[in-house]
């Protein structure tokens, strides 16, 4: 039976990836969350299942991340949000949180065998995933990563982070367009097409469920990206979601006024 660990179990992949993993009575999955109350509103039926083990708590107890992701063919490091704001950096703590629980894991057995890392970033991250830049793409280009610069820099230092950890471990930076709250339509992987729109949560959560299953070496240390086989709808949110992050990057006294009376998130 293999065993997979998903560290943000509560955001909208990674309660795709477990739902699709408990399709199979043949998985066992361990999954970490900061709140187990959140968690089992989210699937009431979680807590009876006898494949699953719940992991609560604060994402900087090693302890508790080795806990969970001990003995797992693969972890999903979900964490992140629609979000970007100054000072942001829930990604690369999750990174470190998990790096070390493996270091502790390795220091109690040397020959505990390393599972395969599997990052949620973004394809904005990835060179080869981009497309041609005519002015109008380059500008729209511009607008996304200035609309969201903390969440991607919070990437960069988390994919940073773990290629210093390329001796010993295997990892798997996965490389999506947006996303969007959409219905199955297929998914393909590839390591130089870029996306032409959005994607689905069920179709990314499927392109890193392959991946993680994936018997050989093939996306060792690549960036993936995962397309969706028709093309997914807008995602309507995507105008606030800019608003919010350009408001965040070009005023964030104001920004952070909004977040402390609870008009932005």
């Amino acid at each position: 039976m293999p065993t997979y660990a998903i560290i943000g179990a509560t955001g909208s992949t990674g309660q795709q990836i477990l739902s699709q993993l408990l399709k199979s009575p043949d998985n066992k999955v361990k999954v970490y969350c900061r709140s187990k109350a959140k968690l089992e509103k989210l699937s009431p039926k979680l807590a009876a299942h006898q494949n699953v083990d719940i992991y609560s708590g604060a994402l900087n107890d090693v302890q508790l991340i080795a806990d969970c992701i001990a003995n797992s063919k693969a972890i999903f490091l979900v964490i992140g949000a629609n979000v970007s704001y100054p000072g942001m950096r829930m990604i690369q703590d999750g990174a470190h949180s998990v790096v070390a629980a493996l270091s502790t894991i390795r220091a109690k057995d040397a020959n505990a065998k390393m599972p395969r890392i599997l990052l949620l970033s973004s394809a904005s991250m990835n060179p080869r995933l981009q497309p041609d830049q005519g002015r109008v793409v380059a500008a729209m280009t511009g607008l996304v990563k200035t609309a969201l610069f903390y969440a991607y820099e919070d990437l960069g230092h988390a994919e940073d982070f773990l290629r210093l950890q390329k001796g010993w471990l295997n990892v798997t930076f996965i490389h999506p367009g947006g996303l969007v709250e959409d219905e199955a339509k297929g998914h393909t992987l590839t390591l130089d097409k870029p996306p032409e729109g959005f994607i689905g949560y069920p179709d990314l959560a499927a392109g890193m469920i392959e991946v993680a299953e994936c018997e050989d070496e093939r996306y060792a240390w690549q960036g993936v990206g995962v397309l969706p086989k028709s093309g997914a709808r807008f995602n309507s949110e995507v105008p606030f979601i800019f608003g919010r992050g350009l408001l965040a990057y070009y005023f964030p006294p104001v920004y952070r006024g909004f977040k402390s009376i609870g008009l932005v998130q």
